[in-house]
């Protein structure tokens, strides 16, 4: 039986509505027909609440624009966007299948690994591509995973949690699925591409063993509290076949810190592959920090030694969240503590973000009778992280102006 919703029969540009496929806590999504290119799409509409949520439908507008652009065989593509009256309508591929969420229901057990794996390192690739390009989605969770009818996994709904952020740091106010997220999204610290392998974490697990880590909460204040504190029961009292080196590379997923986490999902893709094949070969040694995508930027810098006054001039080569390139014109030895003054463009004006650093390494370059050194930020405002992995963003998807777009979320007080 047709579903029917508000926006059912309607007819809005070029696309006619015709069943409503599902509802959120920000939006309704429907089956629709592109009248031009004579195909069937989904459509979601997003809520007043959303946009008056995230700053105003143009914020919206230009989030799901971004997020278009993120194109990979395993993101769901988005193919339109457009600003009707109270909501923003986002076009996208329709995906004949069913999420995840309702695949683990309807089994009533859990997957086997190589089921469970054959989703999961699709999931993990799609997310490294997206992580590659400064965008976190921070709503990770099996209804937001698409699996369709030849096997396809993908990934919907980027963008809601990411363009809330700026709000959670602020308000300190968590936004998300309380049964996937991440500790430090509990916490409303800065959040960043491991936060969404925690969230990876306890999909998989769920996968495998047919439990929540956390099975034992009863409340949502207990499961919180349960993501902070506590040890998730190992994999193996579910499954007790489970591979020892199997189960380590899942739990290494849902530690505490994020800096004990997988650095990227190629890595954490990457371990379970080699756990289940028990190879002695694989090594975590270099490490691609997916998490924290860098951008080739030249931004003025004073940097000052701890035990001195003055300051140095200097200028970024590239640019990270956590880390930068500084080409430097006096020497500062390595392992060196460094106060930074960051001069970061927004608008029209110049924001300045300050921060602790180390020295990691120089190098010098006599023909250019220049210094430069990698630093490493230690200490900094959530904010003025946050501003940085946003500007680091952006800069990363304007550079490819030729590419073509291709459970419920709740509010912890």
């Amino acid at each position: 039986m047709t579903k029917k919703g508000s926006f059912t029969g309607r007819i809005i540009d070029r696309y006619e509505f015709q069943e409503l496929i599902g509802t959120g806590a920000y939006g309704e999504v429907y089956q629709a027909f592109d009248k031009q290119l004579l195909r069937n799409v989904a459509i979601k509409v997003t809520t007043p609440a959303l946009s008056e949520q995230s700053g105003g439908k143009v914020h919206v507008i230009r989030e799901a624009r971004i997020h278009a652009r993120a194109e990979h065989s395993n993101i769901v593509p988005i193919y339109d966007v457009l600003d009707y009256e109270q909501s923003v309508l986002i076009v996208m591929r329709l995906v004949i299948g069913d999420d995840l969420d309702h695949l683990l229901s309807r089994e009533k057990q859990p997957l086997n690994i190589d089921e469970a794996l054959r989703i999961m390192h699709q999931v993990l690739w799609g997310m490294d591509y997206a992580h590659s390009k400064g965008i976190v989605h921070l709503d990770l969770k099996p209804g937001n995973i698409r699996i369709s009818h030849a096997g396809e996994a993908l990934i919907m709904d980027f963008g809601i949690a990411s363009m809330l952020e700026d709000q959670n740091l602020l308000e300190k106010v968590a936004h998300g699925t309380p049964s996937y997220m991440a500790p430090e999204q509990i916490k409303c610290t800065y959040m960043d591409a491991r936060s969404d392998i925690y969230s990876l974490g306890v999909i998989l697990y769920k996968m495998i063993t047919g439990h929540h880590p956390f099975a034992k909460a009863t409340t949502v204040a207990e499961l919180l509290k349960c993501h902070v504190e506590e040890i998730p029961v190992s994999p193996s009292h579910y499954v007790e076949s489970l591979p020892e080196k199997f189960e380590m590379a899942m739990l290494k997923a849902l530690e505490k810190k994020s800096s004990d986490r997988y650095h990227s999902c190629r890595e954490f893709s990457f371990a379970l592959e080699y756990a289940l094949k028990e190879s002695v070969q694989y090594r975590f040694e270099d490490k691609e920090l997916r998490w924290d995508p860098r951008v080739a930027i030249y931004l003025k810098v004073r940097l000052k030694l701890k035990e001195t006054a003055g300051f140095i001039s200097a200028e970024t080569i590239n640019l990270s969240a956590s880390g930068a390139n500084l080409r430097v014109a006096s020497d500062i030895p390595v392992g060196s503590a460094i106060e930074m003054e960051l001069y970061l463009p927004e608008d029209d004006q110049y924001t300045k973000i300050r921060a602790n650093a180390n020295v990691l390494w120089k190098d010098r370059k006599p023909e250019r009778d220049d210094i430069v050194i990698g630093v490493y930020m230690s200490e900094m405002g959530d904010v003025d992280r946050h501003k940085i992995s946003v500007f680091v963003r952006n800069l990363l998807l304007s550079v490819e102006q030729d590419e073509l777009p291709s459970e419920r979320t709740q509010t912890i007080e």
